[in-house]
C-alpha cells in the first residue's frame, strides 16, 4: 500500500467512524482559483432519512426541514473533526468548508469550489438536470460537505458527463419550470440551463407561506435513482400523491 492509499484509507475510516456514509477523494488542480495550499479535496456524504424525504409531498414538511438541519449540523461536525485529525494526527494541512466559514470568510472560495464539484471529480456522482449531485445508490438524497487538504490521497475517477440521458422526471415536476430542456441538450453548465434564482425564490415563498414548514425538493424526489433508494414506485401520478 503506497502513501496515497494509506492516507486515504486512514482518513476514510476516521470520517466514517464519525458518521460519514460515503467518502470520496478528488484532485482540484484544474479548478480555477483553488488555493495552491489545498490541491486535493475530500468529500463527505450522508443520506437523508427515507421517511423525512417522503414528507416532501405532504403539506407539512417539518420532518424533512428538521432532517436537513440535522444532517447539515452532522456534516459540519464530521468535517471539522476531520480537519483536526488531518492536522494533529496525520500532520498535513486541511480546511473544512463548514457552514460558519461559508457565511463568513470563505464566500469567494466556496462559490469557486462548490461541494458538487468535489463530488463529481471524486466520482461520487454526476450533476443531473435538477442541478443536484446524483449518486447511483442514493440519487439526490445525499447531503455533502468538503475538506480541502495538501495530503497525498488516492483520487477517484471523475464523472464529467451526466448519466441522466433523456430522463426528464425532475424537470416535469418543477413548479417554476427552472429547468430549460432545450438548453440542457446544448450545455451541461448549470447557469446555462437551470434558473437557480427562480428555484430559490419559490423556496423562499414556500417557507413564508407555510411558516417555515415547507421547502420544495420535488425534483430530487422525482429522480429515479432517489425513488429506488426510497423503495417507492416510479409512477409519476403515485409520486405526486405521496
Amino acid at each position: 500500500m503506497n502513501l496515497e492509499e494509506k492516507n486515504s484509507k486512514e482518513i476514510e475510516n476516521f470520517l466514517k467512524s464519525k458518521g460519514a456514509e460515503l467518502v470520496g477523494f478528488a484532485n482540484l488542480k484544474n479548478i480555477k482559483n483553488v488555493p495552491e495550499k489545498y490541491p486535493n479535496s475530500i468529500i463527505v456524504a450522508i443520506p437523508i432519512e427515507k421517511d423525512a424525504l417522503k414528507s416532501v409531498y405532504t403539506y407539512d414538511q417539518t420532518v424533512y426541514v428538521n432532517a436537513m438541519k440535522d444532517v447539515a449540523l452532522k456534516l459540519d461536525n464530521i468535517i471539522l473533526e476531520g480537519e483536526k485529525y488531518i492536522k494533529n494526527t496525520m500532520n498535513y494541512n486541511a480546511l473544512a468548508i463548514s457552514r460558519e466559514r461559508v457565511i463568513s470568510e470563505l464566500k469567494e472560495l466556496v462559490s469557486t469550489i462548490p461541494h458538487k464539484t468535489t463530488g463529481t471529480r471524486s466520482g461520487l456522482g454526476w450533476i443531473g438536470r435538477c442541478a443536484l449531485l446524483i449518486n447511483p445508490k442514493y440519487g439526490a438524497a445525499l447531503r455533502i460537505s468538503t475538506l480541502l487538504t495538501d495530503m497525498p490521497i488516492k483520487i477517484g475517477t471523475p464523472i464529467d458527463d451526466s448519466k441522466c440521458d433523456e430522463c426528464s422526471e425532475c424537470q416535469d415536476v418543477c413548479p417554476v419550470n427552472a429547468i430549460n430542456e432545450e438548453k440542457w441538450n446544448i450545455s451541461k453548465q448549470r447557469d446555462d440551463y437551470f434558473d437557480a434564482e427562480a428555484c430559490f425564490e419559490f423556496i423562499k415563498k414556500e417557507m413564508k407561506r407555510t411558516n417555515g414548514k415547507n421547502l420544495c425538493a420535488k425534483c430530487g424526489l422525482a429522480c429515479p435513482y432517489t425513488k429506488e433508494y426510497l423503495g417507492i414506485s416510479t409512477d409519476k401520478k403515485l409520486i405526486k400523491e405521496l
